[in-house]
């Protein structure tokens, strides 16, 4: 139960609790160079990220991140009940509305992405639940008579040794609420944690074992009609006209909507809408790119090449280093537009008030963005939007659209009754939202001794954030197209990063791991060219590279050792090795793949991840399982060909994905290193690539340069 009136300490009108804000810190963890810097501004407003504490001794978070499937809200209850002394099971976490408290800097959004869910968190939810702690503790001390430093905080109690008495924390809210926050309150030594670092059970598991949890698709309202969508094949063309007699004859049609790229058919019930969205006839306008095609586009990006780029890091002379080298290793890459193929097509419900104001029922990475958008549409102020964050059937970047939240909003207006809005598969893959394809040439220099004295890295391609972000796009250039190598820990003498943009029909979008996802293949596969070039085993060329680093080196080194690098193997079986840092955390993963008649099988993939201080082991095991086989799915079969200016893969008949059957076993080791916290649920991707196709080139002496796998002929 939310108050528009809460204060600093805070209260609830209708029932007593203990209710406190969490302020997020203008700046807690270091710039990776994707955004600019952080400018704090004022607070507007109520504070609305809370912890509440109920007379029945239960909690009740909001918290400012999505629940994807990755865990997180399990992770921020942990680290409450941790600090506060309140059990697991008694917490109850929910996505809170968006205010500048859910808000991050550097650019002040409440988003999911970045793998920013805990690591940013971390720290302000320590303090919340410390201070909430402090304040019970406080609060028994007046009641039992006695010292506060004689109490402690533990399984929802408080309790006082020397005497044996206790008091649930249920007892002391309302005591506790007219205490005063204590600014820096005391954090838990770790001498005393129980639950952090311990592999926890994820809350939200039982209800989605049960059927029971609500995700977009699952949202109800009185009085609502359903809506589909029909999206132009073509990228971006704008709707000419719709005969809406084609689909007369249908029963349970109620409306056509007309929307920019499209319409969407609002009937009674799911499957007359569906029904009408197929049979519709449209017409659309016709753009510069009606007849283009994947080759054509890949001829442009690899001409590019050839084209000044901007220079985002120059160190030292590239050209003077490569100029004296022994030996010289060039070789281009290529990566083809990838969708996020969620198993929950893109959806939201939208209900117009009597007062004007709207409310949202969607499964949304990015509710600032929504609420923005909406806002547009009705012609409303941002904070008459309310936005209720369900759980989301798959996210990875795609649910940072806001395209569903627009036509909901748009359509629940022309009807004038709530409406649950729906794309089909078919204008989910076929729509844009990809991973960019791109490019990228690299050059290395060697010297007499096979050592790396100079390295050039110069990618082309559409930049992720053109459409996302456009405002963060400076000199035509994307951080993004260089991300993971432009901040590598490898020290190439000589290095230059470059980068020249390439716009595309689709829409450009943030996929997990971003840029780190093509560069990591791109740089580590290539990395294995200039080892044979050397003479050297591909370990021995990273360990060179990383010798100045103990942590990377400790984290490539664990990663070969447990996956038995340089360790006989099954006949028939290679190993491939690949090192990525990405969103704070070092990854390093050994693939272990056969070839039989042209098909490669990934048999087991070993993880090393450092991502510093950590939560719940399980859910790193977890995304590390899910961030490799995401990984080599990709790589495997995945990408969107372009004809006519549209996608030939529309749905999973043509846009393979990996099935269970083919899923390697995943072995993860955390190494725990004392560092800043880093990101989970993008780092284990981008390593998986590289490692299988070094894996591929052993086990057949091919080169892999262009994905998918599935495209070349290994036989």
């Amino acid at each position: 139960m939310q108050n528009a009136t809460l204060t600093r300490r805070g209260a609830l009108a209708a029932a007593a609790a203990l209710v406190l804000p969490v302020y997020a810190p203008a700046q807690q963890l270091p710039n990776d160079g994707l955004a600019p810097a952080p400018q704090p501004g004022p607070r507007v407003g109520a504070p609305i990220a809370y912890l509440s504490i109920g007379t029945d001794g239960r909690a009740r978070l909001l918290s400012p991140t999505t629940e994807c499937g990755q865990g997180t809200h399990t992770a921020h209850a942990m680290i409450f009940a941790e600090e506060l002394g309140l059990p697991l099971e008694h917490f109850t976490v929910e996505v809170g509305q968006p205010g500048p408290e859910f808000r991050r800097p550097p650019l002040n959004e409440m988003n999911s992405g970045g793998s920013f869910g805990v690591r940013f968190w971390y720290g302000p939810f320590r303090r919340v639940a410390a201070q909430a702690r402090e304040m019970l503790i406080a609060a028994a001390a007046q009641r039992l008579g006695v010292p506060a430093g004689e109490l402690t905080a533990a399984d929802g109690r408080v309790t006082h040794a020397a005497s044996g008495r206790s008091l649930g924390f249920g007892e002391l809210v309302e005591a506790a609420m007219a205490l005063p926050v204590p600014e820096n309150p005391p954090l838990k030594p770790e001498s005393q944690h129980r639950l952090l670092r311990t592999p926890a059970p994820r809350l939200d598991i039982p209800a989605k074992t049960r059927g029971a949890a609500i995700y977009g698709s699952d949202i109800t309202l009185p009085g609502m009609v359903y809506a589909v969508t029909r999206l132009s094949p073509v990228f971006r063309a704008e709707l000419d006209s719709f005969d809406r007699a084609s689909i007369a004859h249908i029963p349970g049609i109620l409306d056509v909507v007309p929307l920019p790229h499209g319409v969407a058919v609002v009937a009674t019930n799911t499957w007359a809408a569906m029904r009408g969205a197929q049979e519709i006839r449209l017409r659309f306008k016709p753009t510069p790119h009606d007849t283009l095609d994947s080759a054509t586009f890949s001829a442009r990006m690899r001409e590019a090449l050839d084209r000044p780029g901007h220079v985002n890091r120059n160190d030292g002379d590239v050209e003077a280093a490569l100029r004296s080298a022994a030996r010289v290793v060039e070789a281009v890459y290529e990566v083809p537009y990838l969708a996020h193929a969620c198993m929950e097509t893109d959806n939201c419900t939208a209900r117009i008030n009597p007062d004007g104001s709207a409310e949202l029922w969607l499964p949304t990475q990015h509710q600032d963005f929504c609420q923005a958008a909406v806002a547009r549409v009705l012609g409303i102020p941002r904070e008459r939007v309310r936005v209720h964050t369900t759980l989301a059937g798959g996210g990875f970047g795609r649910r940072y659209g806001w395209g569903a939240a627009e036509h909901a909003a748009a359509v629940a207006k022309a009807v004038n009754r709530p409406v649950r809005l729906i794309w089909t598969r078919e204008d989910d893959l076929g729509q844009g939202y990809y991973r960019p394809a791109q490019v990228a040439r690299m050059r290395a220099g060697l010297d007499a001794q096979g050592r790396v004295i100079a390295f050039h890295f110069k990618a082309a391609g559409p930049g992720s954030g053109t459409d996302l972000r456009p405002y963060l796009i400076r000199n035509d250039f994307d951080p993004t197209a260089v991300q993971s190598v432009a901040d590598t820990r490898y020290r190439f003498g000589a290095f230059r990063t470059e980068y020249v943009r390439v716009d595309g029909p689709p829409i450009p979008w943030i996929w997990r791991s971003v840029g780190s996802s093509q560069c990591g293949y791109f740089i580590e596969c290539f990395l294995d060219e200039v080892a044979e070039a050397a003479g050297k085993d591909p370990l021995t060329l990273r360990q060179e590279l990383l010798a100045h680093d103990q942590r990377a080196l400790r984290v490539l080194n664990t990663a070969a050792e447990q996956g038995g690098w340089g360790r006989p193997l099954p006949a028939g079986r290679h190993r491939g090795i690949a090192y990525v840092e990405s969103y704070g955390s070092l990854v390093a993963e050994v693939a272990e793949v056969s070839v039989t008649d042209g098909m490669p099988r990934v048999h087991k993939v070993t993880v090393a991840i450092d991502c510093g201080e950590y939560v719940n082991p399980d859910t790193i095991r977890a995304q590390s399982e899910g961030g490799v086989v995401m990984g080599l799915s990709a790589a495997l079969f995945e990408g969107i060909t372009m004809k006519n200016g549209r996608a030939e893969e529309t749905n999973f008949g043509a846009y393979r994905l990996m099935r269970m059957a083919e899923a390697p076993v995943v072995e993860t080791h955390i190494i725990r290193s004392g560092e800043t916290m880093g990101g989970v649920g993008e780092p284990p991707l981008p390593p998986a690539a590289p490692a299988m196709v070094n894996a591929i080139y052993a086990a057949t002496g091919k080169r892999i340069r262009s994905l998918p796998i599935s495209r070349a002929d290994l036989r």
